[in-house]
């Protein structure tokens, strides 16, 4: 069973927890709740990044929902806003920054 310390969390924006025993990220965003291991976490904020930039280079409507960004199996996907996709790439990198400060912080030498 997983118990989670919180690396991030936005009423508005949702949460993302790290589970303490399996290092699992788990993300809660909108209406979607998931999971990713740590390394498939920080390629994820890396992809979110690149599929905004893209899109937003290419002159999408900020407001309408016409990216698709998660397969979710064979016959489904999640799609997003250009919006949505920075919001998301907001709540990633706060946690992301969490996770950054508290390896250097585990990586002081004690005095």
């Amino acid at each position: 069973m997983c118990d989670f310390r919180t690396l991030h969390l936005d009423a508005k924006l949702g949460y993302v927890l790290q589970c303490i025993h399996c290092n699992d990220i788990t993300i809660g965003f909108g209406i979607l709740t998931f999971s990713r291991s740590l390394d498939e976490f920080h390629m994820m904020v890396q992809d979110v990044h690149e599929c905004h930039d893209f899109h937003k280079s290419m002159g999408y409507e900020p407001e309408t929902r016409n990216i698709p960004f998660w397969q979710l199996n064979e016959c489904s996907c999640v799609t997003l806003s250009l919006n949505e996709l920075h919001q998301l790439g907001e709540l990633l990198d706060l946690a992301s920054a969490r996770l950054m400060l508290d390896q250097l912080l585990l990586n002081l030498p004690e005095n």
